[in-house]
């Protein structure tokens, strides 16, 4: 919208800067504009329609890109990039402030076996409808996102280790719940471990991310489809 903007604006003194040009090859300007009305009156509203409409669809194009930056392709939410940014971010924040920070982290269970049944095609599916499922538990400010093939990461800034294992938990019930339809009319459906983790006083934001993944290994050990706390 501010390019749409700044191009309309830009576009409205071209009938102006034409007039200029003529007043300082000595014409007369006066005479110029009641010999051609008509083109001064388009020159000024066409250009600004054609400056707002490019302007219009480069911001459009801009706002897309930053978008496909931030985000996973196939399942929607974020990449690992802006994982990593935002986990450094928000361990600085809550060392700074004294607020506390969790981190879950899981993966599908046996998702090998999917591919193998079912072909990769399934798989993605899969993949994109545990995201939809995990995305009805997290909030706006917290951030899920794929962090590699089959494995997710939710940052819950200023959330107690608490609140992380009550929603690691409502994200393994709902994620179970998520079914991908088949063409032979059957469904499957996917478990999965998950692990979660606390900022403690020592950590940083490497040592956060590794005790929510072994916490999440944990949880594979001791049976799978299950929340471990480190």
């Amino acid at each position: 919208m501010v390019r749409a903007g700044q191009g309309a604006i830009a576009a409205f003194g071209a009938p102006f800067g034409w007039l200029s040009i003529q007043w300082f090859q000595g014409d007369d300007v006066y005479l110029a504009f009641q010999a051609n009305p008509g083109l001064y009156v388009y020159m000024l509203f066409g250009t600004v329609t054609a400056f707002s409409i490019f302007g219009w669809y480069v911001g459009t194009k801009e706002q897309h890109l930053t978008t496909l930056a931030l985000r996973d392709a196939l399942t929607g939410v974020f990449n690992v990039r802006f994982f990593r940014e935002r986990l450094l971010e928000e361990v600085l924040f809550a060392k700074r402030n004294g607020t506390p920070l969790t981190l879950i982290s899981f993966d599908l269970d046996h998702f090998k076996k999917v591919n193998d049944n079912y072909g990769h095609p399934v798989g993605d599916d899969v993949l994109s409808a545990i995201s939809k499922a995990a995305n009805k538990v997290v909030r706006k400010y917290e951030v899920l996102a794929r962090v590699g093939g089959e494995e997710f990461s939710v940052l819950l800034p200023q959330c107690t280790s608490d609140y992380g294992v009550v929603t690691a938990e409502r994200l393994r019930e709902n994620i179970a719940k998520a079914r991908v339809p088949l063409e032979n009319g059957k469904s499957v459906t996917v478990t999965v471990s998950l692990g979660v983790a606390t900022l403690e006083e020592n950590d940083d934001a490497k040592s956060l991310y590794d005790k929510a993944d072994t916490a999440l290994y944990r949880a594979k050990e001791n049976g799978r489809n299950r929340v471990e706390v480190f």
